[in-house]
């Protein structure tokens, strides 16, 4: 008998890590929690946490333990904790923003904040204590020009970068220091965009050697050789996101993602209301179609799952979320599920548990 119980005991599976969704819920001042069943390919509402403001942008902490949240409407900054057995969210403390911060992501320390202020045209910098929580105002502002809609820190954590949609159509280029929390312009200051381009977001591929930008009028994505000894992007391809029929003047693009195997880009079209797809060369970096799949109306924000079986994309014009499924393989996405949510979903975050 007690050789019985040992085997079954070896062969009994193993507990799937469960994966769940944060949604920034504008209109209901919330975000919410969802929990993703991967075998069923749902999602189902888990709970949420009720902010003061109206929330935008999340980021995770480098840890995993925290997320920080753009409150827009009050220009501040809150600081959740993670409950790590079930993902759901408490609000630890709340600080000082230096205007309504469209942007926010926490550099590889951990130990700053760095934000990016579209009304205002700034960027800022915030102290993270030893917990974790952002409890002062910024240490840093910078005044670089109208519409900043991102800022990020490079794979070195030495540079980062902010692109602006619009008026200056650029993205500007700063040395980061980390061990002070100081930004300062680099040499070149900016990368020009393309004409009428207007980048908005930007992400970097794991190698440390590319960079893909999305352009929120060009409608289109940009590929870059990234200089990561002087912290400088070059400018190498540029792909429209919508199909050659489409009205060059209606639409634009809001979100970029790059698969966790760097092999694939996604990018969402507003007014086209789809998600378009391209294909990494793994030699050259350089794009090509793949594919553009319908979704719920102005997808402002989406998120590829961990593991990358499934995407998950926030439709903000009339409170939906669209769920696919992924193919890792090809990359290619298919619909699963459609759900409604809070009213003007800003922001889609997914995080396994540990």
């Amino acid at each position: 008998m007690k050789s019985l119980l040992i085997a079954l005991f070896l062969v009994a599976p193993t507990a799937r890590a469960e994966t769940v969704v944060y949604i920034s819920e504008g209109g209901h001042n919330c975000v919410a929690v969802y929990s993703l069943d991967e075998e069923a390919a749902t999602l189902s509402r888990k709970s949420e946490v009720r902010l003061s403001g109206s929330p935008g942008a999340l980021a995770l902490s480098p840890d995993g333990k925290r997320i920080y949240a753009a409150v827009r409407s009050e220009k501040k900054f809150a600081t959740l904790a993670i409950d790590p057995a079930t993902g759901l969210l408490s609000i630890v403390a709340t600080a000082a923003a230096a205007g309504n911060p469209a942007y926010v992501h926490p550099d590889a320390t951990g130990r700053w904040l760095l934000a990016a202020y579209y009304g205002e045209g700034l960027v800022s910098v915030s102290p993270i204590n030893e917990e974790g929580i952002i409890v002062e105002e910024p240490i840093q502002v910078l005044d670089i020009g109208p519409k900043a809609h991102c800022i990020r820190t490079d794979p070195t954590n030495r540079f980062a970068f902010t692109p602006h949609p619009m008026d200056l159509n650029c993205v500007d280029q700063f040395r980061f220091d980390a061990a002070k929390g100081e930004l300062a312009l680099n040499d070149p200051p900016t990368m020009p965009g393309d004409e009428n381009a207007g980048p908005r977001h930007l992400k970097f591929h794991a190698n440390g050697k590319w960079a893909y930008v999305v352009n929120e009028q060009g409608k289109s994505v940009t590929f870059c050789h990234y200089d990561a000894g002087k912290g400088t992007l070059t400018k190498q391809q540029t792909l429209s996101t919508h199909p050659k029929e489409w009205d060059a003047n209606s639409g634009s693009c809001a979100e970029i993602k790059i698969s966790e195997d760097g092999r694939f880009v996604y990018a969402s079209n507003r007014g086209h209301e789809s998600i378009a797809s391209f294909t990494i060369d793994p030699q050259s970096g350089k794009l090509a179609e793949l594919e553009r799949v319908p979704t719920e109306k102005i997808p402002r924000s989406f998120d590829l799952m961990p593991g990358g079986r499934f995407v998950v994309v926030a439709g903000q014009g009339e409170g939906k979320l669209a769920l696919y499924r992924r193919d890792p393989e090809t990359g290619l996405l298919k619909r699963a599920q459609t759900l409604e949510c809070g009213k003007s979903p800003a922001w889609v975050m997914g995080l396994r548990l540990p």
